[in-house]
């Protein structure tokens, strides 16, 4: 077995086809911004709720007749 040297292996070639976009790629990227936007909406409504242990000086103005 004869050991090849660096220079006698051949270059790799790179193809230069053009490869077209999948179909649902757009269906995909408009799914993951809808997912970022929900998250993010849930997220601030979560944030700004009042903690469970804030008693009840936040919910006796629901209260109030």
């Amino acid at each position: 077995m004869i050991a090849q040297t660096y220079s006698a292996i051949p270059a790799i070639q790179m193809e230069t086809t053009k490869t077209t976009a999948h179909p649902l790629r757009p269906v995909f990227v408009t799914v993951i911004a809808l997912k970022l936007a929900v998250s993010a909406f849930l997220l601030a409504t979560v944030s700004l709720a009042p903690p469970v242990s804030a008693g009840d000086s936040y919910t006796s103005a629901a209260l109030v007749d």
